[in-house]
C-alpha cells in the first residue's frame, strides 16, 4: 500500500507491506529508500508509540482525528502537524465503539475485562462524558463515559462480569 505523509510542509510517499495497525518489524520504502522500521502497538491510542527506524529508537506521542488518523506527531520535544493520504481514506467511518471514544448509542467494552462499577441506573439521565462505570483490564481501571446526554435504556452488565472485546455493556435512547 503507498500512503503519502505530510509533515508540515513536506511531503513522503512511503510503501508499507502491512497495515499501519499491525505489529510489524519489517523493511518500508520511504521516497524511494528501503528503511527498516518496528513500532510498538497501541490499538487503544492511550500511550505513545516507540519507533525503531534503523538503529535509532524514538518515542512519538500522536493527536489523532475523529477516523483514528494521526494529525499531530510530538518526538524528541518537537511537535509537528501531519497528514496522511491513502487509497480509500475518505471511505473510513469509525466503528461505534464507545467506552474511551464516545461515539453513538452503545457503551462497548474497549478492551476484555472485568466490571469493577456501574455508577448508573436504568432511567437515570446522563450527560455527555459522564461516567457511567469501570472496567479493570491488565490491573488497570478504565472508566466508560457516556458518548452523549440521553437516558439509560439498559445495563446489560453488572458488578464482577467478565467482558470481551466491543461487548454493548449499556445502551442509551
Amino acid at each position: 500500500m503507498r500512503i503519502k505523509v505530510s509533515v508540515d510542509s513536506r511531503i513522503y510517499e512511503i510503501d508499507i507491506e502491512k497495515a499501519p495497525f499491525e505489529d510489524s518489524i519489517g523493511n518500508v520504502v520511504i521516497d524511494g529508500v528501503n528503511v527498516e522500521i518496528a513500532h510498538s502497538s497501541d490499538w487503544l491510542r492511550q500511550y505513545s508509540k516507540n519507533l525503531i527506524i534503523g538503529n535509532h529508537s524514538y518515542q512519538v506521542e500522536f493527536e489523532y482525528d475523529r477516523q483514528g488518523i494521526p494529525r499531530r506527531a510530538t518526538a524528541m520535544g518537537e511537535s509537528v502537524d501531519v497528514s496522511v493520504d491513502f487509497p480509500g481514506k475518505g471511505k473510513l467511518r469509525r466503528p461505534d465503539m464507545v467506552g474511551m471514544w464516545g461515539e453513538g448509542n452503545q457503551v462497548r467494552a474497549p478492551l476484555p475485562g472485568t466490571i469493577i462499577g456501574i455508577r448508573v441506573k436504568v432511567g437515570q439521565k446522563v450527560r455527555a462524558g459522564q461516567l457511567l462505570g469501570s472496567l479493570e483490564a491488565m490491573k488497570m481501571e478504565n472508566e466508560l463515559h457516556s458518548p452523549r446526554d440521553g437516558i439509560i435504556k439498559e445495563i446489560l452488565v453488572g458488578e464482577g462480569d467478565s467482558v470481551v472485546l466491543d461487548q454493548v455493556l449499556i445502551t442509551l435512547k
